[in-house]
């Protein structure tokens, strides 16, 4: 019998490319996918390692975890404040001024919240550190780790690694116990069948519907539009005596 449709989200296929693309550290093609599509990675190899990061001030640890990360900006708002704070309060002055004067987190904030970037620039020109000019009345460092911990927390999630290729193994195995794909050969994933040593070398198809049909490339050709992912399939490079090099099969 026909097996039902399993409908699969764009941006889980995004992200599972995007996934792939950080860990083979192709960080420029990881930015323009998620650039160009909207869709984030955020994730993170252990939530508990990550608000414990947080909640001890290791900040370039968390710093670091954060910078693949795409974040309501209130909240880098928050976590570069409480950074500020700590680094006035080890009297690291020269890096709380550049960390104010110069991310993208609190120019934001002076434009957002001037009189809260105007608190911040004052204390800057204490000569000394008070926890109580610094934090709210009935806050402190403690707790404003642990409120940044929990709204940092709420924003990422924990993936097993590697799920794309998990996820071909998977198909691949279902593939060979369906009989589709004969076992313990080594596999043409690309074109979704058994690598044969010593193939022919692939001839110009002479019956152009048909034989296109049966041997074309599929490339996955990703069109966003809303999030609609298209499939298309795209002729061998050889063209067709008497054909143009492309046409779009139907």
């Amino acid at each position: 019998g026909n097996m039902s449709a399993i409908e699969v989200e764009s941006s889980d296929v995004v992200r599972l490319l995007l996934q792939y693309l950080k860990e083979n550290n192709l960080l420029k093609a990881f930015s323009a996918l998620q650039e160009e599509t909207g869709v984030s990675l955020n994730t993170v190899d252990s939530i508990d390692g990550f608000i414990s990061d947080v909640i001890t001030g290791h900040w370039d640890t968390v710093l670091l975890s954060i910078s693949s990360l795409k974040l309501p900006e209130n909240i880098l708002q928050d976590l570069y404040e409480q950074i500020f704070l700590e680094l006035l309060e080890q009297r690291e002055t020269g890096a709380a001024r550049s960390l104010l004067r110069q991310t993208d987190a609190m120019l934001n904030l002076k434009q957002a919240a001037p009189a809260r970037y105007v608190h911040l620039e004052n204390l800057l020109s204490h000569p000394y550190f008070d926890a109580k000019d610094a934090y709210a009345e009935g806050s402190s460092k403690e707790k404003r780790r642990g409120e940044i911990a929990q709204s940092l927390a709420s924003h990422v999630t924990v993936v097993p690694p590697s799920r794309l290729l998990a996820l071909l193994q998977q198909a691949l195995k279902w593939q060979q116990h369906a009989g589709l794909l004969p076992a313990g050969t080594a596999i043409d994933l690309f074109r979704g069948k058994a690598a044969v040593k010593g193939e022919e070398e692939e001839r110009a198809p002479t019956r152009l519907f048909k034989t296109i049909k049966a041997r074309c490339h599929v490339s996955l050709i990703a069109v966003w539009q809303g999030h609609a992912l298209r499939v298309r399939c795209v002729q061998p490079r050889r063209p067709v005596p008497g054909h143009g090099q492309r046409r779009r099969l139907h």
